[in-house]
């Protein structure tokens, strides 16, 4: 995500540069948001298709498709990065700074002749105007030599920068190594390197919604390892209830809660107090003294 932002961010003209100096962001600064808000979107969309991808095939070629634009998109960044570098190298090398003083120099000299060549033509004397004539071949030669020097300058400098930036000569060597052209092993390991951080990537996706199925699962076992222990002690709470029943009805205990509970049905008050209400409910016992409940008189 972050390679692709970077990548969106240099289409829009701003460079890293701009961006920690303050510099040029008053008209670009709304084109970079737009570009990194797409290529955020892009690869969110793509972690949220890959995730769900066992739900529909549309999915996991939508999560492909994606995947494709954002390789592309780090090989781009790669190679962009790469060609700045080389780019700001060139422009500190020796050779190219002799190149600019040799443009300046012929500026200068150009700058001279064309004000010895005004102060020619307003002069009255013929012989000035002849000068004069030499001044403007002197000029127009100069500036022949100023756009051949211009046309080098594109290129001046570039060798010795593409031997100062690591990761292009190290493509060189590798490029010596095995026969081929430095920019068929650049386009290679940045392909390679873009394509390893996708699989990874989605290998990382894969393995988290594994690991979360295997929560879900181990949470899931251990519910149903408690549930018979929770029906075992339900069966049980119940077992000691219909004891009790029987005893009072039976007549084998006084329906009252301080002998009830010195007869030790290991229940506690609340489910003593709703056996007995029960019980009244159903007629077989009835209101005694003190709140209390004796069994019903039979006739």
């Amino acid at each position: 995500m972050i390679l692709t932002s970077l990548f969106a961010l240099s289409l829009s003209g701003v460079s890293s540069s701009d961006v920690m100096m303050g510099n040029g962001l008053s008209n670009s600064l709304l084109a970079a948001g737009l570009f990194i808000l797409v290529g955020c979107c892009i690869d969110f969309g793509k972690y949220l298709f890959w995730s769900e991808r066992q739900r529909s095939h549309y999915y996991g070629v939508m999560a492909l498709v994606l995947t494709g634009f954002s390789l592309l998109a780090s090989c781009a960044f790669f190679l962009s990065a790469e060609f700045a570098a080389i780019n700001n190298s060139r422009l500190v090398s020796v050779e190219y700074r002799a190149l600019q003083e040799r443009m300046s120099a012929v500026r200068q000299e150009i700058n001279h002749h064309e004000r010895l060549l005004e102060k020619r033509l307003n002069s009255e004397y013929h012989r000035q105007w002849v000068e004069g004539e030499r001044n403007a071949e002197s000029i127009r030669e100069l500036k022949n030599s100023l756009i051949g020097l211009t046309e080098l300058s594109s290129s001046a400098g570039k060798d010795a920068a593409m031997n100062e930036v690591p990761i292009t000569r190290f493509f060189g060597i590798l490029g010596r190594l095995f026969g081929v052209s430095t920019e068929t092993i650049r386009n290679l390991g940045y392909g390679l390197l873009a394509l390893l951080l996708e699989v990874i990537t989605l290998g990382a996706i894969s393995l988290a919604n594994s690991m979360q199925h295997d929560v879900l699962l181990a949470d899931k076992e251990a519910d149903d390892a408690i549930k018979p222990e929770v029906s075992i002690d339900d069966s049980e709470q119940r077992r000691k209830i219909v004891n009790l029943s029987n005893d009072i009805i039976r007549g084998q205990v006084q329906p009252v809660i301080r002998r009830i509970k010195a007869a030790q049905y290991e229940l506690d008050i609340d489910e003593i107090r709703q056996v007995l209400i029960n019980l009244y409910m159903a007629g077989l016992i009835e209101k005694d003294a003190r709140n209390s409940y004796k069994l019903c008189d039979i006739d």
